[in-house]
């Protein structure tokens, strides 16, 4: 992975030496095109020794927003540079292209970094730290480093973090907040905000070259027809978007409560889903209930970039009916299942190597269907274990 990081350095520096000669050679396109160039692959390398290289002394999260206002910042003022340049020298066309663009960026910058800093009056905790080993399917290796951070109200003391901390060591689960609490909220809603921001930057982007590399070439016999991929794919976010909105908005969050926190290997999972499905008449609704051990892996790629696969380790799936909730008009559904004593506990970092169990329910509604994945706190019983939580 360092050889890695060195090669986008090293392409940086190319880029920008080329970007001199354009310079040079007064070919404003050209500088700034090698210009731009040069600091995403500068951006890229700052970006991997934050994300990749470990440092105990700072989290990914602390480093993110601040790689991606240098690129998409920078990238989108040297724009804006260039489409004023290309104003005055008369190239209106060129410099309307490049203010969309810049403008777009910029955007990107300022809203990429709100959504990745850290939340205020918070500072992060560190739990617990990994290196691992990262092998590829050419032999290549390398290595990754992750770890898990907690929030906490900034005015926490030493002392309280140190007893956080500790507790933490015994009792794993209650890093996270909700499992804490004896519960798992759904996963997925709260990631909503990210994806629209996602959605609209790519719209934005793929619609503006597309629009000025036809219109550019108009009259010409080779139109670039080849870049409305980029269009496609931008609608066919924009539907997944308003799906995932939708059902957020049809049937809300989705909780589900278990009876012992956590479950333990060689027991039962038990507990009930609150769902957000409509009580439309007594009858029962038939979910579908399934639990899967999950494996998640790094991989090198033959272009020796990291890939993230998952391999299910096991599964268990069942037809469960709807009750009537007795605190909402909607559906609650019980859990129930034998948990084997023979799979990994749950892990919870590094995030991209790691085995976690989740937990999935659906059912067959009118219009957007429902369906909720939670991950589940599984872990091995011992005699040194601390009392489980109840609810």
């Amino acid at each position: 992975m360092k050889t890695a990081i060195k090669i986008l350095f090293t392409t940086s520096i190319i880029t920008a030496i080329l970007a001199l000669v354009m310079l040079i050679k007064g070919s404003w396109a050209g500088f700034f095109g090698a210009l731009v160039i040069s600091l995403g692959f500068m951006g890229l390398g700052w970006a991997g020794r934050r994300l990749v290289l470990p440092d105990i002394n700072r989290s990914p999260r602390q480093g993110i927003g601040l790689v991606i206002g240098f690129v998409f910042g920078g990238a989108g003022s040297l724009m804006l540079a260039g489409s004023l340049l290309l104003f005055v020298d008369g190239d209106f066309a060129g410099g309307a292209g490049l203010l969309v663009f810049g403008l777009v960026f910029c955007a990107a910058a300022v809203i990429g970094a709100r959504v990745f800093s850290i939340p205020k009056g918070t500072k992060e905790i560190l739990v617990g730290r990994d290196t691992h080993a990262v092998h590829g399917v050419l032999g290549q290796s390398g290595q990754l480093t992750g770890g898990r951070y907690v929030y906490v109200d900034k005015g926490t003391s030493d002392a309280d973090i140190e007893t956080m901390q500790s507790n933490w060591a015994q009792k794993p689960w209650t890093q996270r907040e909700d499992w804490a609490e004896g519960k798992v909220v759904q996963e997925g809603p709260g990631s909503m905000r990210l994806l629209v921001v996602f959605t609209v930057l790519w719209n934005s982007i793929a619609w503006s070259i597309a629009g000025y590399a036809i219109l550019s070439e108009w009259n010409s016999p080779d139109v670039p027809w080849f870049v409305l991929v980029f269009p496609v794919f931008g609608i066919a976010l924009i539907i997944m978007t308003l799906r995932t909105w939708i059902r957020k908005r049809k049937f809300g969050v989705s909780i589900l409560y278990c009876k012992t926190m956590p479950a333990y290997l060689g027991e039962r999972l038990e507990g009930f889903v609150q769902t957000g499905v409509p009580v439309n008449s007594r009858t029962p609704k038939e979910f579908c209930v399934r639990l899967i051990c999950v494996r998640r892996s790094s991989v090198l790629d033959h272009e020796t970039k990291q890939r993230v696969s998952e391999e299910t380790l096991w599964s268990q799936k069942q037809t469960v009916s709807g009750t009537v909730s007795d605190k909402h008009a909607a559906f609650q559904v019980s859990v129930d299942i034998a948990l084997p004593d023979n799979l990994p506990a749950t892990e919870l970092y590094p995030e991209d190597d790691r085995t976690f169990w989740r937990l999935e329910i659906s059912c067959a509604v009118t219009g957007v269907d429902y369906a909720a994945q939670f991950e589940v706190p599984v872990y091995k019983r011992v005699e040194t274990a601390p009392a489980e939580n109840s609810i």
